[in-house]
């Protein structure tokens, strides 16, 4: 009886040691800050990775949504709006870039638009200046989340990193970013890509050789124009109908191409005169 006692003894103390250590642990692995909660998602800012050799900090964004709610892509086509960035204060920082991982189409009444499902994480560079100092960031974001209806967001969020250099990562936040920092596509040399003006507001696009077996050709240019699908032509072109108040000839345009296996990759050309 008197054994039982003390092994009882020693597992409740174990337990209150655990429950000591492992959140002090925790909070120095899991660099994050506090998440932002309503009804409809939740949102955070983390860190998931630091590259030595760039000096580079690896953030990302994420959002979880409940069931049947989506947001959007930085270009989200007909119907929806992307999200706007508002770097309040940073502190230590030369650069910040946001990548965006390839969205899902979405077709609802006719109309083409590019969204995230029920959780998306965004990555985000941030290039430091000095590695010893500290790095602090101050995000206001705005977003759009839809289902039947659609609801704006506003969210604030602040994190400090005490010394990129000699911070310890959390792993399983760094495995949470690498797998939607796979999901970005590649950047990749616009030269042998050739963009001409069709007929009737229709553009058409050669690629270059590498890129076969293409499932769809994504569109961005002036934020006053919508572009539509892309339709492959008898002559190995791509034809893609544009309509809004601008001309496109000699403007620079992005395209993101989505292979049939699922890869994709990003690259810029410049529209020219047929």
């Amino acid at each position: 009886m008197n054994m039982i006692k003390k092994i009882a003894r020693y597992i409740i103390t174990a337990s209150l040691f655990l429950i000591v250590i492992l959140p002090q642990s925790l909070m120095a692995n899991n660099l994050s800050s506090q998440w932002v909660v309503d009804q409809y998602s939740k949102s955070r800012l983390f860190v998931g990775g630091y590259d030595r050799d760039s000096k580079t900090l690896h953030l990302g964004w994420q959002v979880s949504l409940k069931d049947g709610w989506k947001t959007y892509w930085r270009s989200p086509g007909e119907a929806g709006l992307p999200p706007r960035w508002d770097w309040n204060k940073v502190e230590n920082i030369n650069n910040i870039a946001v990548k965006w991982p390839l969205p899902k189409l979405m077709q609802l009444f006719d109309m083409d638009t590019y969204v995230y499902y029920h959780e998306v994480i965004l990555p985000i560079e941030v290039t430091v200046k000095d590695e010893n100092a500290p790095v602090s960031v101050a995000l206001g974001l705005d977003y759009m989340i839809c289902s039947d209806i659609c609801v704006p967001q506003h969210a604030n969020y602040k994190l400090t990193v005490s010394a990129p250099k000699n911070m310890k990562i959390s792993i399983f936040q760094q495995a949470q970013l690498d797998r939607y920092r796979d999901l970005v596509p590649l950047t990749m040399d616009g030269k042998d890509t050739k963009i001409t003006l069709g007929k009737e507001n229709t553009l058409l696009i050669r690629l270059p050789y590498s890129l076969a077996d293409v499932k769809n050709i994504i569109v961005e240019g002036p934020e006053t124009m919508l572009f539509g699908q892309a339709s492959p032509t008898n002559n190995g072109l791509f034809a893609v109908s544009y309509n809004g108040p601008e001309t496109l000839k000699g403007k620079t345009l992005t395209l993101t191409v989505v292979l049939k296996e699922g890869r994709a990759s990003e690259l810029k050309a410049t529209v020219q005169a047929r």
